[in-house]
């Protein structure tokens, strides 16, 4: 069973939750759904979601009809994006940068379902989708490990791609990623394409945010534009 897909995206109050260590106040982020850390695949529908959108490539090597698994977690996170986000912020005010994945591109669990899920959400809608980062070695995904790599080591290891970011953005960037946990990796991704353009927001969307079992699950508020200087009533459509 799929998540079903909400009206609308949450907001993240960054002031009020100690979840996502890594943001600040002034943080703009949105998400899709919760994904409850430390309990099984079985615990719920955004927990298998998730973890479908997750299958390594090695893995469906080794068992073909999981693909089966990922392509459908692929396409309902397409859907969600879709409905969520309209076409306008989609067509003129955004341009959407993918998180990069652990892995890069030559090795065997190089995945770039993000960059996927994006082009087939907004196929049609004239997105301006650019896979701007890049990280320069591989290394254990974060939920793989508990050894992780410090903000410090993984500011160093990602780049801007010079060729991604010749020509101006969009008004606003978007950086989106699977899942939100400490903010890490937003904040990195942040930092460098904050230097590259100054002065263009930078939000982050993610498919869902990370929450301990146990906490109450966030309501969903109307967000605020994603930061486009337009009606809040007009930024998100109903399904």
């Amino acid at each position: 069973m799929l998540p079903p897909i909400p009206e609308r995206l949450t907001r993240i109050d960054t002031a009020a939750t100690d979840e996502h260590i890594y943001l600040e106040a002034d943080d703009v982020c949105y998400c899709v759904w919760e994904y409850t850390a430390g309990v099984s695949y079985e615990f719920g529908p955004a927990n298998r979601l998730i973890s479908n959108l997750k299958i390594k490539p090695t893995e469906i090597i080794a068992s073909p009809p999981r693909a089966r698994y990922k392509r459908k977690a692929m396409s309902h996170c397409a859907t969600a994006l879709r409905c969520l986000i309209l076409p306008a912020w989609v067509g003129i005010h955004g341009t959407f940068v993918p998180m990069p994945g652990s892995k890069i591109a030559d090795h065997r669990d190089h995945d770039d379902r993000i960059e996927c899920v994006l082009q087939a959400a907004f196929a049609g809608l004239n997105p301006d989708i650019r896979p701007m980062l890049a990280q320069t070695v591989s290394t254990l995904a974060d939920h793989e490990t508990d050894d992780r790599l410090s903000y410090a080591e993984l500011m160093r290891l990602i780049r801007v791609s010079p060729a991604q970011a010749a020509g101006p953005p969009r008004a606003n960037i978007a950086v989106v990623d699977d899942v939100l946990s400490s903010g890490k990796h937003f904040k990195v991704a942040q930092a460098h394409l904050s230097r590259s353009f100054p002065g263009v927001p930078v939000t982050g969307i993610f498919l869902a945010r990370c929450v301990r079992a146990g906490r109450p699950a966030a309501e969903p508020t109307r967000p605020e534009g994603l930061s486009l200087p337009v009606p809040a009533r007009r930024m998100t459509r109903r399904k």
